[in-house]
């Protein structure tokens, strides 16, 4: 996938900061959201570079320190990932994350699910392992480019080809609300029960120090007193999509 150069082009475009812990994935897909939609949508995500993988709430402070204003838009990706100890850590990156004004697209268990909700559901609780995940994406007839995905260097690695890409984002296919509808339908399927977010507008969402913790988790469609590490599994990246106005939000007062 070729990227454009990280600048602000058109300045009359709307310009959110991202930031997340993966090295490629994550910085591919934002890319790949860029070149695929930004001009017809009017957004540019502008990614915060980083050479390591970080922690949660290390994403957290990467994304403030970018951003030009307090209230510029702001979002933060990371995933569960129980492979790396990060259960503590997760609760507080979010509670940071809603004192600032930050948005979080939590991965349960991993970006991967994200792409897999692409092409089909997935509804098998991992316990944050991404394997099952990976496999799934690998052997989906229709996931074409991922065979070798994360079996790798190279184009066998883990970030978003051109084929990929393509794959991801075909028009015919409509992949991208397949995506935001399988996971909105994963909230619903919250082990928590109390989890749905019908009436939320995701298209609208206010400066930092304006909602209580409860009333920023609510954006997510989870119960307010819905615990993070137990929403298995479960993807907040149809949110993004949501509010960059890529899928409309057909659920939005209903």
């Amino acid at each position: 996938m070729r990227r454009p150069p990280q600048s602000y082009g058109d300045e009359s475009r709307r310009v959110i900061y991202v930031a997340a812990e993966g090295e490629r994935t994550e910085r591919d897909y934002v890319a790949l959201l860029n070149t695929t939609y930004g001009d017809r949508d009017g957004f540019f995500l502008k990614f915060s570079e980083t050479k390591k993988g970080l922690r949660p709430t290390e994403v957290v402070d990467l994304v403030l320190a970018s951003a030009s204003a307090p209230d510029d838009e702001k979002w933060a990706l990371f995933d569960r990932d129980a492979d790396d100890h990060r259960d503590e850590e997760i609760p507080e990156a979010m509670r940071d994350a809603a004192k600032n004004g930050v948005q979080v697209a939590l991965s349960h268990p991993s970006f991967e699910l994200w792409l897999l909700l692409h092409f089909q559901q997935f509804t098998g609780q991992e316990g944050g392992l991404s394997g099952a995940v990976v496999d799934r994406l690998r052997t989906h007839r229709d996931a074409k480019g991922f065979e070798r995905y994360d079996s790798g260097s190279g184009e066998q690695g883990k970030g978003i080809t051109d084929e990929r890409g393509r794959t991801l984002t075909d028009p015919e296919q409509d992949r991208a609300r397949t995506a935001v509808r399988n996971a909105r339908k994963l909230v619903g399927m919250c082990s928590h029960g109390g989890c749905s977010g019908r009436g939320v507008d995701h298209t609208k969402i206010p400066g930092p120090g304006t909602e209580t913790y409860a009333q920023w988790t609510r954006r997510s469609g989870h119960a307010e007193n819905c615990d993070p590490l137990k929403r298995d599994p479960s993807s907040d990246m149809w949110r993004l999509l949501v509010q960059l106005g890529i899928v409309e939000d057909e659920t939005a007062g209903g």
